[in-house]
């Protein structure tokens, strides 16, 4: 039942048709849907990093960014193109055998974090570079009401319900900066483009630094768009592949690890003191897909695979959906 309705949801997308926001749409809507149970070699899971639900609004604006906006997240230049978001997004990780309603000291915690980002991607067309900047702020552990979500869409397909949520990590606050920057590394001819990015995140939820290079080749629009709108959007259907290898350095994850108030939760430090696994530092990974676009709107399928994220726990892949929907039809704002 649950491969049918996950089959259905993900035929529904792709029926609507993803990828960045396009510049002939000022206002969009984003869905994005991590599952590790979307697998393209149909070896769905339910563990680790098991889902990740996230609704945006995407959005240019005519006026100047001021107060805060103007000191956290910086622009690609005085003529950049300037994207900016509000989302909401959920997520939890859980250990193999959700089933099992013991404490599973080889395995991850149970973990939810439920928090709200507000950023901003600023692309530089002509030097085709540009930033992405967010602030993120939410809760951890029972305040983010995972227990409840993951409770109630097991029920509502007819799985396995999980049993060991009374050993998730305890309540914690959570605020992030996170920053990247991509740059075009190799543009040979218009249908491959090869970029090169670098990220940084600190804060209570995560504190980590990564690499990557990011591969597409196909029919396409620029990645960091054009000051010229017919330059810009001049394919109305694109279809690309994508791939993109990468490593990251991670310092601290409070979904791993427990979050800044675990030590004055005595019952979790009790949990933890009886644990056989660690946060692996050093992680490597591959993303690979397909897009597609038809006018304004745009599917993103993604094969997300890394290596284990804690000791023995082994490798892990996640299936990722990202719809976008304009809904507006004005223009890019000329400058």
């Amino acid at each position: 039942m649950k491969k049918l309705l996950l089959f259905l949801f993900f035929c529904a997308t792709i029926a609507v048709a993803s990828g960045q926001i396009t510049q002939d749409a000022t206002k969009q809507l984003r869905v994005y849907e991590d599952d590790d149970f979307f697998n393209v070699w149909g070896r769905g899971t339910d563990r680790g990093y098991s889902n990740g639900s996230q609704v945006g609004y995407l959005y240019m604006k005519k006026k100047s960014s001021a107060f805060l906006d103007k000191w956290i997240l910086p622009t690609a230049g005085p003529q950049a193109i300037n994207v900016f978001e509000w989302d909401l997004m959920q997520v939890m990780i859980t250990p193999n055998q959700i089933a099992d309603s013991s404490f599973i000291p080889a395995d991850f915690y149970y973990a939810g974090a439920l928090f709200a980002t507000h950023g901003l991607t600023s692309y530089n067309p002509e030097k085709k570079y540009s930033f992405h900047s967010e602030l993120v702020f939410g809760v951890l552990g029972p305040w983010a009401l995972a227990k409840e979500s993951q409770t109630f869409f097991h029920h509502l397909i007819g799985y396995q319900p999980p049993r060991g949520w009374e050993y998730q990590v305890p309540n914690a606050p959570l605020l992030n900066y996170n920053f990247t920057f991509e740059a075009m590394l190799w543009n040979p001819i218009k249908s491959l483009e090869i970029l090169g990015g670098l990220n940084a995140k600190t804060g209570t939820m995560t504190t980590a630094v990564g690499a990557w290079s990011y591969i597409r080749y196909g029919l396409f629009n620029p990645y960091f768009g054009n000051r010229d709108l017919t330059t810009a959007v001049r394919r109305r259907f694109q279809l690309y592949v994508m791939a993109r290898p990468q490593f990251t350095f991670t310092a601290y994850n409070a979904l791993l690890q427990g979050g800044i108030f675990k030590s004055e939760d005595t019952n979790f430090e009790q949990l933890d003191g009886n644990r056989q696994t660690h946060m692996r530092r050093w992680s490597i990974g591959m993303d690979y897909g397909i897009g597609i676009v038809i006018n304004r709107m745009s599917l993103l399928y993604t094969q997300k695979t890394r290596t284990e994220w804690m000791s023995g726990t082994g490798k892990h892949s996640v299936g990722n959906i990202t719809l976008l929907i304009p809904i507006s039809r004005k223009t890019i704002i000329d400058k």
